[in-house]
């Protein structure tokens, strides 16, 4: 799940970088090689990945590239960016800047969402503790109450 997760984050800023790519060479679009050259560069963790869809790529498997990219960064994310690069020969710099816009939004609702998941289950375990610790309370006192008045009860009684 870490691994997946710093993946993950990865793929953003290299979504950063071929948004940045493309802004910069407006006018005279990148090869894709030259593009996945970039990216490989500015990665750590998804270098391996990187090496295997630029070996891929020249070879002319550019289906397989872009498939085996997705499966080494196994996740969602990793799947929409591999499609966006297979993409690359195909569109324009200005497409390219507004595809990474809606790729970099929806990678940006997904971490919210994300985060918002672990926010409320860690209230709901706070909340399952406090109320066992009010009902444990709740036990103690009518325990102890109960035994005050049995106590009392065999006072008189002897």
């Amino acid at each position: 799940m870490r691994k997946t997760a710093a993946l993950d984050r990865e793929i953003y800023g290299s979504a950063i970088t071929l948004k940045n790519l493309a802004l910069v060479q407006k006018e005279r679009p990148l090869s894709a090689d030259y593009i996945f050259e970039a990216l490989m560069e500015n990665s750590s963790a998804l270098r391996p990945a990187y090496e295997e869809l630029i070996t891929l790529y020249r070879s002319g498997r550019d289906e397989a590239a872009f498939r085996a990219f997705a499966e080494k960064t196994g996740s969602r994310a990793g799947k929409n960016f591999a499609a966006v690069l297979s993409k690359l020969d195909r569109i324009n710099p200005a497409e390219l800047v507004k595809q990474m816009e809606v790729f970099q939004n929806i990678m940006a609702e997904e971490r919210m969402t994300s985060a918002i998941r672990n926010a409320q289950r860690k209230s709901v375990l706070v909340t399952a503790w406090a109320s066992a610790s009010v009902f444990a309370l709740l036990i103690n006192f009518a325990v102890v109450v109960v035994f005050m008045d049995t106590l009392g009860m065999l006072g008189h009684l002897f």
